[in-house]
């Protein structure tokens, strides 16, 4: 998904001008014959397969390190080398593609896997894990395809009212196969509902399976004006969000435990479906019942409505905070880390055995840091206040934030007396315990903007997901040189 970028919701597409020609299909007897078609449908499901065809053939010329051979191999059996013109000559599914559609996969190709180079690369560094290289494109992912705007050349944006529009996506049939009588081009109409203007964009991004499309372009900067006033903000599981004013932000909790609810309900289901089969889930899964695949759309349907749900409220949330602070400090938290498994504990009296670690707590605490995606919430904070005028974004180290008191400066574990109580030990101070560590935090923030603390600007790779990966976030590397 792109964060630079608006979303709209597709309504209908029609097909107008001559019938697209789709490629060629062999009959029982050995024919080739040509298929045309105007069905929407069928049209953009020839536009996502084509571009997915493109897109792995490119692919294929990419290698992989074989540890048995100790040398580089292709990913594909056979590396596709042609180009595109080439590929449209030998590949009759692709000869009437729109070029700004069959060239987009060059670009979008290498960028994913150089991405992947450098992400992984970045990663090692901070002892983490890689991940895989990217692979070919299933043909059980979403059906989309990506056509370049470019300037106007192709995927042109019409406004018919408020929130209506359309994008015409213009094609061509190669004279050879073109129908007798009709013309060689053809125009897709893909209308749109909208609930703001198009700003300029570069290319869209169509996914079919959910009818959406997506304009990539720059966001617009949030318009606010100089208010003069700065907040900590700490992240946790009991409040989503403590302010260094004394108040909370929180999710609409009772929303995700609904979902949350039945999402463990049909989950159960499946469950007992797979256990009365007899099979194992991964063979249940290859001929699985109609129930058992329903059930598992509506699942999928239920995370889906709860990740936008989150996403709503954090860009809601982050929005609200950019007009009303100058100035925001949160914690440089290493979220990963936070909900990495719990270390084993052989047993030294018995060989094969195991000590209780505290995993099964730490499993609950890990369901609730993810669902709460405080990720999230640094990423959009980052870019808003990049985009924002007279706005900045701190990012402090989080050590002792919860045991040091916001008063006097002690610092203890015996400070902490619940996990929302926070009574310090020397001054007596009592309040609650994420309020004293946004306090801290915000304390942190404008030692940095003071020159108190040893602070350096945040230098990360473009694509590593850290909660500072672009260059607008100040990462404040001390703690404080406060008594």
């Amino acid at each position: 998904m792109y964060r630079m970028s608006q979303k709209v919701a597709i309504e209908r597409v029609q097909v107008r001008g001559a019938i697209p020609y789709l490629g060629t299909n062999t009959t029982e007897d050995g024919q080739q014959v040509p298929l045309y078609s105007s069905n929407p449908d069928i049209v953009m499901r020839w536009l996502c397969d084509g571009w997915r065809c493109r897109y792995n053939q490119l692919r294929s010329r990419r290698q992989k390190w074989d540890k048995t051979r100790q040398a580089l191999i292709p990913l594909g059996d056979e590396p596709d080398m042609r180009a595109d013109k080439q590929a449209r000559a030998e590949c009759s599914w692709l000869a009437a593609i729109p070029a700004m559609i069959l060239q987009s996969p060059n670009r979008i190709e290498n960028t994913d896997w150089w991405s992947a180079n450098k992400r992984r690369k970045t990663l090692r560094k901070q002892h983490r894990n890689p991940g895989m290289m990217p692979r070919f494109k299933s043909r059980r992912d979403d059906l989309y395809f990506v056509c370049w705007h470019n300037r106007g050349m192709n995927a042109n944006w019409r406004q018919f009212n408020k929130h209506h529009g359309e994008i015409i996506i213009t094609g061509q049939n190669p004279k050879p196969v073109n129908l007798a009588g009709q013309p060689c081009r053809y125009r897709i109409h893909i209308r749109v509902r909208v609930s703001q203007p198009i700003r300029d964009y570069t290319s869209i991004g169509v996914n079919w399976t959910r009818k959406t499309v997506v304009f990539i372009n720059e966001p617009l900067p949030i318009a606010r004006e100089r208010t003069n006033r700065m907040v900590g903000l700490d992240r946790g599981v009991a409040h989503t969000l403590a302010t260094s004013d004394g108040g909370f932000i929180d999710l609409p909790k009772a929303r995700l435990a609904r979902i949350d609810r039945e999402i463990r309900r049909r989950q159960k289901a499946q469950a007992r479906r797979v256990k009365l089969s007899g099979e194992p889930v991964n063979e249940y899964r290859r001929h699985a019942s109609r129930a058992y695949r329903r059930t598992q759309a509506q699942i999928a349907g239920l995370y889906a409505k709860a990740h936008r749900i989150i996403d709503d409220w954090q860009h809601k949330t982050t929005t609200a905070l950019v007009r009303a602070y100058d100035l925001i400090a949160i914690e440089n938290l290493n979220l990963q880390g936070m909900t990495r498994r719990a270390n084993i504990k052989p047993d030294p009296n018995h060989a094969g055995r195991f000590l209780p670690n505290g995993q099964a707590a730490k499993r609950g605490l890990n369901h609730s840091l993810r669902a709460a995606a405080l990720g999230g919430i640094a990423s959009k904070l980052e870019y808003k206040t990049q985009a924002a005028a007279h706005s900045r974004l701190i990012l402090v180290n989080p050590a002792y934030t919860s045991r040091t008191c916001s008063k006097c400066g002690h610092c203890a574990k015996e400070n902490r007396e619940s996990q929302a109580v926070f009574q310090c030990q020397q001054c007596h101070t009592r309040m609650n315990a994420d309020v004293n560590a946004a306090i801290n935090i915000l304390n942190r923030g404008v030692d940095h903007v003071l020159g108190l603390d040893e602070a350096e600007r945040a230098i990360t790779t473009q694509d590593a997901r850290t909660v500072q990966h672009g260059e607008s976030a100040i990462v404040a590397r001390g703690t404080s040189t406060r008594p």
